[in-house]
């Protein structure tokens, strides 16, 4: 299904701590379409009627993945962080939200594999989704990590770097050991890029297969401006490639980390 526009009405909203939120919404289509990994470009209704009212005002759509797809009740999960995350947080049940999507290709689903799942702070709402979709016909392990207690979620190993809740450190400090140990074949991540660069040389190392979810600036959403390029190929033949449109799940081995 190509990105389409609609305007839809936040049937309900979940606050989970005073940083992060979930906005519901009920759309049948929708729920059939998008799949693990794929995202929305979001936008209050209000701000563009009000956008020549007040130049605070974001215009910009944001992109935000799907966090939940429960046959067309669809969740986005959004971390207060800006002000295009921050109107978004000031909206209600009842308000309308635009939405441009599903944009982006999603992560290939394996069954019958051992697959260790790992997200950073707001990396955590696109594998949120994915294990409900791989559950059912793999072993699963997840490993969390957070700046502090704001952006714990449920998961099997916990890292803070502060240390408010489950280990202090980052969370690719025992990861390799963690592979070994779980027997882990494949492994999806999503999160700051530091933490995928590193854990995808710890994969590499380790031999499993390894996705990532990769994060960069959109001003578009839809592939026009190129301006979420990211180099992706071998080390000898390589091409900038979009994340909004060729990712954002990229094989972590094609993707071109020491440039980024």
């Amino acid at each position: 299904m190509n990105a389409q526009y609609r305007q839809r009405s936040i049937q309900f909203r979940e606050e989970l701590n005073d940083d992060y939120f979930i906005l519901w919404i009920w759309d049948e289509a929708l729920g059939a379409a998008g799949k693990p990994g794929q995202f929305y470009e979001i936008r209050a209704l209000a701000a563009l009627q009000n956008a020549n009212q007040s130049r605070s005002i974001p215009k910009l759509f944001k992109p935000i993945s799907i966090y939940d797809n429960q046959g067309g009740r669809i969740g986005f999960m959004i971390k207060k962080v800006g002000e295009g995350t921050t109107a978004l947080s000031k909206l209600r049940a009842g308000d309308i939200l635009e939405l441009v999507g599903p944009c982006g290709n999603g992560f290939p689903l394996f069954s019958g594999k051992h697959i260790l799942l790992l997200s950073g702070g707001v990396g955590y709402p696109p594998l949120w989704y994915l294990q409900k979709e791989l559950i059912n016909h793999n072993q699963l392990y997840w490993v969390h990590g957070g700046a502090s207690s704001a952006d714990v979620f449920p998961c099997d190993e916990m890292w803070t770097v502060d240390g408010s809740i489950g280990r202090e450190g980052l969370a690719t400090a025992n990861l390799a050991e963690t592979i070994r140990n779980q027997g882990i074949e494949v492994m999806y991540s999503c999160g700051p890029l530091p933490m995928l660069a590193a854990a995808h040389k710890i994969a590499k190392t380790e031999g499993i297969t390894h996705y990532s979810s990769l994060e960069a600036y959109m001003a578009c959403g839809i592939g026009v401006c190129h301006g979420c390029a990211v180099p992706i190929g071998t080390k000898d033949q390589w091409d900038y490639l979009r994340v909004c449109k060729e990712g954002p799940v990229f094989d972590a081995e094609e993707v071109r980390w020491e440039l980024m």
